[in-house]
């Protein structure tokens, strides 16, 4: 394949460009949830952009991310190479690449729409420039690699992506033997195209999807750090939780609490984003978070029902300053001016009748597009980021009087006798007061100014840790086996439970209807004060009454001596299956060991999902 060159930039080749444009900001390049969830890029690109040793990178490209986007528009490089763009969108599981007409599509559709996905940009200069600077260092690293130098490695970014069963790929369905679920949902779609562009491991995407969790679960997951090790200390956060945060279980619990569909996920997104701003990088940084709008569900049949979730996200974004994008406005009046189209908006709507069904999950076409719309939106922070870089904008807002700060081309205003009248002041470090309505404009500077630092500190002492935690969905490749390997050495007698998968969830269930206990101990290195336990709710015969008892002993306690007893019920009256949470505080701590007994008391299931023992 015969590299074009650039009229305007003639040292700067179509692979190069290549190289930098899709890896600027270091979109994701490997997906890896799990070896077993490794992929490669087909062999072709490798050959074309990576390893035609008769062409070499020109100087300009050590200059790193912005020294060779230049002066060229993110769109006009998107645009220029789109025969390119489609070419690195081949999954390796497409062989053949059966999908590339429907990919050129999706692809000829989106790009003009690009731009309405973007809603609110990031506003933390100093995160962005931490991913900038570790994308380069990973960049240097390979060139030096490539060209037979031995240096430090330099690690890959890492992306950390979050959501539900959308966001895990459920009803990505294409007519490819083996290409359904995780390999064909968005993310492993963005890694495919960014890893077949640049041609080597530059950054590494985790998926944290597990079905039936909205952001509360998710907020959860990453306070007590249960996901799994490798996908911890994210540069970059990416929650994608909008569908389920949507579903009709949020408006049932909203309902029950006597509050407002968008009160519900305005707190629930809120507390995520407290909790995902205060997480740290590996090098203590404060990481990016974006959100991702891409509910085109149809728990609500009111159009104006729909936005609850971007109307709230859009007020916390401005907030908090994180990214905001939205797969929903992208395609909008798409799927609102022929609803019974099929590629943008769930195809259940209209299965076999022509009557429209409750359905959220979306076909491969809105993978595919949301997939672009990430490459995309990276592509122009990076350079907008660049276009900036002289102004050092990463050292005003905390550090410095930034309407005094020396700006090329601007005069230096120290010593001016003309200034503004009371100018702003750097802003108070960490994050600003919980969002909600006793916040006042006559008492929000003092609490900003009051509060405890909330951002990220790696050696923070009393971070919450989590000795033993557990998620089901999380590992979709564990086999009974596996489960069952792992929690070996802690079962206790009697244990009348099985790991086994039902309704397409994995879980511990009780053998027999009722009576069935299972007793696990934990040995402690270090003192614990909580406990939370993750169990499913759901509907309809098999759930009815559906309860468990939970005791709970620390140390030597003995049978009648126990810490805590708590009951949980596993049905509810929504049609849908959700994981809740439920956090114990323990009134005394423990250091040495834990016994966990649940009792199955009522009904014919009960489901345990998960749990974690926490400091």
């Amino acid at each position: 394949m015969e590299a074009s060159k650039n009229p305007q930039r003639p040292w700067l080749n179509l692979r190069t460009q290549l190289f930098v444009f899709l890896s600027l900001f270091c979109a994701a390049d490997l997906f890896r949830q799990h070896q077993a969830f490794q992929t490669k890029a087909p062999e072709v690109f490798f050959t074309s952009y990576y390893h035609d040793e008769s062409s070499q990178l020109p100087a300009a490209a050590n200059d790193g991310i912005c020294g060779i986007l230049g002066s060229q528009s993110p769109m006009s490089l998107w645009s220029n190479h789109v025969e390119n763009i489609l070419r690195a969108s081949q999954s390796p599981i497409d062989t053949n690449f059966a999908l590339k007409d429907p990919t050129a599509q999706v692809l000829k559709i989106i790009t003009p729409r690009l731009y309405n996905g973007l809603k609110s940009h990031p506003r933390d200069w100093q995160s962005l420039q931490n991913v900038v600077e570790t994308t380069n260092r990973r960049l240097a690293y390979l060139k030096a690699k490539r060209d037979g130098h031995s240096i430090e490695e330099a690690r890959p970014l890492r992306i950390l992506v979050m959501g539900g069963s959308v966001t895990k790929g459920v009803g990505c369905k294409t007519s490819i033997k083996n290409y359904n679920g995780i390999e064909c949902c968005w993310a492993t779609r963005l890694e495919t195209l960014l890893n077949g562009l640049v041609g080597d491991r530059v950054v590494d995407v985790h998926l944290a999807a597990v079905s039936a969790t909205n952001s509360a679960t998710g907020q959860v997951m990453l306070e007590y750090n249960l996901i799994p090790d490798e996908m911890r200390e994210p540069d970059i956060i990416i929650s994608a939780y909008s569908t389920n945060d949507m579903h009709i279980f949020t408006i049932k619990e909203a309902m029950s609490q006597n509050i407002s569909l968008r009160e519900k996920i305005f707190g629930m997104a809120q507390n995520f984003t407290r909790t995902a701003l205060q997480q740290c990088t590996e090098e203590g940084n404060t990481p990016l978070l974006f959100w991702l709008d891409d509910y085109m569900g149809n728990e609500q049949y009111e159009i104006l029902g729909t936005s609850e979730f971007i109307q709230g996200l859009q007020v916390l974004a401005g907030y908090y300053g994180f990214g905001l994008l939205s797969y929903a406005d992208t395609v909008r009046d798409l799927v609102y001016g022929t609803t019974t189209e099929r590629s943008f908006s769930p195809a259940g709507w209209y299965n076999k009748s022509p009557d429209m069904k409750k359905e959220i999950h979306s076909p491969y076409p809105m993978h595919i597009a949301v997939a672009y719309l990430f490459a995309y939106t990276f592509l122009e922070l990076a350079s907008t980021y660049c276009g900036l870089e002289s102004w050092n904008v990463t050292t005003w807002e905390n550090k410095v009087d930034y309407y005094n700060a020396a700006v090329p081309g601007l005069p230096d205003t120290r010593q001016s006798s003309q200034t503004l009248d009371t100018p702003p002041q750097p802003r108070p470090n960490g994050l600003p007061p919980h969002l909600d309505s006793h916040l006042k404009l006559d008492n929000i500077s003092k609490l900003w100014k009051e509060a405890r630092s909330m951002t990220c500190d790696a050696d923070r002492p009393n971070r919450v840790r989590c000795p033993v935690g557990w998620i089901s969905g999380f590992r979709p490749d564990h086999t009974t086996s596996d489960v069952m390997n792992y929690f070996q050495p802690y079962i206790q007698e009697p244990f009348e439970w099985e790991w086994r998968i039902q309704n397409k969830k994995a879980g511990w269930l009780p053998k027999s209807v009722t009576g069935a206990t299972m007793t696990f101990k934990f040995p402690l290195e270090q003192e614990i004060h909580r406990l939370v336990l993750f169990y499913l709710k759901s509907y309809g015969e098999m759930w009815e009454n559906s309860k468990a008892e939970i005791e709970i002993y620390l140390d030597e306690d003995i049978v009648d001596d126990n810490i805590s007893q708590i009951s949980l019920s596993g049905v509810h009256d929504k049609r849908a299956s959700e994981i809740y949470s439920e956090e114990i505080i323990l009134s005394r701590g423990a250091s040495k060991t834990l016994r966990l007994s649940v009792r199955h008391t009522d009904g014919k299931l009960f489901k345990l999902m998960g749990f974690a023992i926490c400091s």
